[in-house]
């Protein structure tokens, strides 16, 4: 018998918690800066078109990692821009392309998505993977984090130097815009000998056997169907070994069907309907499934999970129009919000479903360009609320959902589709999005074979260029389970002995008042979050006694500085539990 992967992991990464390090996760999400120290700070106003803000500089044994924010405004990294980075490799001025007062060896115009090697008076033109560029997020944000590899030829001056010290300079082309730093010589940076924590792989078992596994994989051009790749594809599923398969371009639902169950004889399958090019699979009968919106790129199942998980589950499963097409995009998101909205207001959706139904909506979204489409998934922002209607919190306790974040098995990056020859560097294009009112997650993560070792291949029985010759996306990997705090209805609980009452002035310009009662001692957390899930300001963290309370919030930061008009979220966390989120706007 094998020895369960725990034993091997304990013995191998044994020392990981020995030595110190800056481990970054290039996932779009950024608390993993928190403690980074700044590298340079710019001024307000000096940029018109673009202002940058913060610069911050680590690394890794194997990337050099840069964090850029702006004071204002949202930008898009791999598109509609023209920011020039500079990387000085030998922090010699005098080799290298001159610019700012460095020379150097490493110049990348991230909106053209190409850029120049300058070294021995030559222009190498370079391309994305040429220096393994990893950005995120994929959408317009008003921060970014980018990985460079240290050992690309560019860096390493054609592998004549290990990088160890140097500068940058970024700037945006255009007239009147910004320039960082402001002062000639580059913002300088050293590569310590410190080691970084190594990253702990991630089990491919279920954390609890009795946790539901669902698997969102776009197949690229019906790629089970496609004899020469079918192998790769049965020895990722069989090493993940789902309950519930939501996958993206195929058309043939019964084929499909007659492969998995080939894949997986001890067990009965069922298939969804094919709609458009999606289809869902599932160990559990299916009840129902449906087309959702009128481009048919959205559909979703309905699962008896009645006895494995105590609700019937849906599963949402999109595959939304690609690239450039954002218009198409945002439009697909609103009319989805829309059903869903009537379907768990009034019940009028295309089949009957009962309040309170747990429910994952995944799939390959193809967001790459505003991230207002993420926001009207995730929280129900519509943007054309004239067609659609008004704005609608997804969950059933009048909440957003969660935009799952998981990373590779054993890479810190959370990429979910790569094209070595692309212009596009790698990006999260494939999302899961659950309600946590109803779901509790378990094991999750992204199955990239490229980043494994090979003892870890082996124990699965998978080779080194499964994932990467199987597709151009990555398998998405989700264990859920019905949450713990919840009433037999779906609702969060709130005790008894606290009660919630109306924020106001909301909107607001200056100052909201945030009022609760408490009617025994009780553990109180506040919290205010932005739109995209980041944290704003902490008001209150403590037990309180029994009383009246008021608490204000002035509209600014944890720093002290003022928040950008926009949706914030006042999250109510109670004995260790979330419980209520409040939408509040305010207004400058």
């Amino acid at each position: 018998m094998k020895k369960p992967l725990r034993e091997y992991l304990q013995y191998h990464f044994l020392f990981c918690f020995l030595i110190a390090g800056d481990p970054i996760n290039i996932d779009g999400s950024f608390e993993d800066w928190i403690n980074v120290p700044i590298s340079y700070s710019d001024s307000f106003g000096d940029g018109i078109v673009s202002d940058f803000s913060e610069l911050k500089i680590t690394h890794d044994d194997e990337f050099i990692f840069i964090y850029l924010s702006f004071h204002d405004g949202e930008f898009l990294f791999q598109d509609w821009n023209e920011f020039q980075l500079y990387i000085d490799a030998d922090n010699d001025e005098n080799t290298g392309h001159p610019v700012a007062g460095i020379g150097a060896e490493l110049e990348w115009c991230f909106g053209c998505r190409s850029g120049f090697q300058h070294i021995n008076s030559q222009d190498i033109i370079l391309m994305q993977n040429d220096i393994s560029l990893r950005i995120g997020p994929t959408v317009t944000s008003r921060e970014f984090e980018v990985a460079i590899l240290r050992s690309s030829m560019a860096l390493t001056m054609n592998n004549t130097q290990l990088l160890e010290e140097g500068s940058i300079v970024i700037f945006e082309s255009e007239a009147q815009s910004d320039r960082l730093p402001n002062e000639s010589g580059g913002v300088s940076f050293t590569i310590g000998d410190d080691i970084t924590n190594p990253v702990i792989p991630i089990p491919l078992e279920k954390m609890d056997e009795v946790d539901i596994r669902i698997v969102t994989y776009n197949t690229l051009n019906e790629g089970i169907l496609d004899p020469e790749r079918e192998s790769y594809f049965k020895r990722i599923f069989q090493a993940l070994d789902p309950d519930i398969i939501a996958l993206q371009e195929n058309s043939d639902w019964n084929q499909i069907d007659e492969i998995i169950q080939s894949w997986f004889p001890e067990d009965v399958w069922h298939a969804s309907r094919t709609y458009r090019d999606l289809v869902i699979l599932s160990k559990f009968p299916i009840i129902n499934d449906a087309n959702l919106i009128s481009s048919d790129r959205t559909m979703c199942a309905l699962l008896n999970t009645e006895q494995e998980l105590g609700k019937n589950l849906l599963i949402i499963n999109s595959h939304l129009s690609c690239c450039a097409n954002n218009e198409d995009r945002q439009q697909q998101v609103d009319e989805f919000l829309s059903v869903w909205r009537g379907w768990v207001s009034e019940n009028e959706g295309p089949f009957l479903l009962e309040e309170g139904t747990p429910f994952v909506h995944l799939g390959d979204f193809n967001f790459v360009g505003y991230r207002h489409q993420v926001e009207t998934i995730r929280v129900g922002d519509i943007q054309d609320e004239n067609q659609y209607g008004s704005d609608f919190f997804p969950d059933w306790d009048s909440t957003g959902i969660v935009d799952l974040l998981s990373r590779h098995t054993q890479k810190r990056m959370g990429y979910t589709w790569q094209n070595d020859n692309s212009s596009y560097n790698p990006g999260k294009l494939d999302y899961i999005f659950y309600s946590d009112a109803l779901l509790d997650k378990g094991r999750h993560f992204i199955l990239n074979t490229r980043v494994m070792d090979e003892q870890i291949l082996d124990f699965y029985g998978l080779e080194l260029y499964d994932t990467y010759l199987a597709s151009d996306h990555l398998p998405r990997v989700f264990d859920v389970r019905l949450a713990t705090n919840i009433d037999i209805k779906g609702e969060k609980i709130i005790p008894d002995n606290f009660k919630i009452l109306n924020s106001f002035p909301n909107p607001f310009n200056s100052s909201i008042n945030i009022n609760f009662l408490v009617s025994s001692s009780i553990y109180t957390k506040i919290t205010i979050f932005d739109i995209k899930g980041n944290k704003i300001n902490e008001l209150i963290d403590e037990i309180k006694p029994t009383g009246s309370y008021s608490v204000t919030w002035n509209g600014m930061s944890e720093k002290g500085s003022p928040v950008s008009t926009g949706l914030y979220f006042i999250l109510f966390e109670l004995n260790g539990q979330h419980v209520e989120t409040e939408k509040v706007v305010f207004l400058k």
